[in-house]
């Protein structure tokens, strides 16, 4: 990956070429700092005045893995569409959207919740996020002398149910998230969105992906060829490979990128 600030007119290039820039961020680790628990988690109000701007003059998606009830309390901009818990939902001109998820995939996911509460008992610091068609499993606050043994406990009771029943457990960002393996995924919701707001323009500007965690590396694969993967947070991760090709150093950076875009 390059420096994204070392390589601007790079970017500006690219923009430049196809006329305009689509934005689609994520949301925890991008446009909110990783927070000590999911309901800490806020956008601050400099960047939520720049990312209202952007949207009045882009373009502009976010795709989290949270669900649409709960981004929608965090940011809640009619001009900015939204894909929520990794694609599931989604909401089109004021209307929302779910894709149909199997009974037996819904029974599956019930079932690993119910082998994972227990250890809430023995882990009291361990969060879990319950989002009907998913759930998550924080360990971020965890006492340091706990985290190995917890994620071996975690893998040990959710791959198995995983492998069985198909499901998708994705480990990163200090946190476990079991969901439906459907064959969609950030990358999927990328090139949906990309084409969505671009057929609303009647135009076809680059794709910009920010996102922090592995489940953004789906999104960065999916846009690698005609598209800007821009991988936030590389001070966590810089022991890791990345299908982005550029990088800010942290999420604080996310105000430099916006009012950069802003000033072209």
């Amino acid at each position: 990956m390059k420096n994204l600030f070392d390589n601007l007119s790079e970017i500006k290039e690219r923009i430049e070429s196809s006329g305009g820039a689509i934005l689609l961020f994520d949301f925890d680790g991008v446009l909110s700092a990783i927070a000590p628990t999911p309901d800490d988690a806020f956008i601050s109000k400099e960047v939520s005045a720049l990312l209202l701007e952007c949207a009045s003059r882009f373009p502009v998606a976010i795709i989290t893995g949270r669900t649409m009830a709960d981004i929608k309390k965090k940011i809640n901009e009619k001009n900015i569409f939204y894909i929520a818990t990794h694609g599931l939902e989604w909401e089109e001109d004021g209307q929302n959207h779910a894709k149909e998820i199997p009974k037996e995939t819904l029974e599956a996911i019930g079932i690993a919740k119910e082998k994972i509460k227990p250890l809430l008992a023995r882990y009291p610091s361990m969060i879990m996020e319950d989002k009907a068609s998913t759930f998550t499993a924080h360990y971020r606050t965890l006492s340091p002398e706990l985290v190995e043994s917890f994620i071996q406990e975690v893998n040990s009771i959710l791959r198995p149910i995983a492998e069985e029943y198909k499901l998708r457990l994705d480990h990163s960002t200090k946190a476990f998230e079991l969901r439906p393996e459907i064959n969609w995924d950030k990358g999927d919701s990328a090139l949906f969105a990309e084409q969505h707001l671009n057929q609303k323009i009647s135009k076809k500007f680059v794709p910009i992906y920010l996102g922090e965690s592995d489940t953004d590396e789906d999104a960065f694969k999916a846009l690698e060829k005609n598209g800007i993967g821009i991988r936030v947070n590389s001070k966590e991760n810089e022991h890791k490979k990345s299908a982005a090709k550029w990088f800010m150093k942290d999420q604080s950076e996310i105000t430099l990128f916006l009012k950069w875009i802003l000033s072209i």
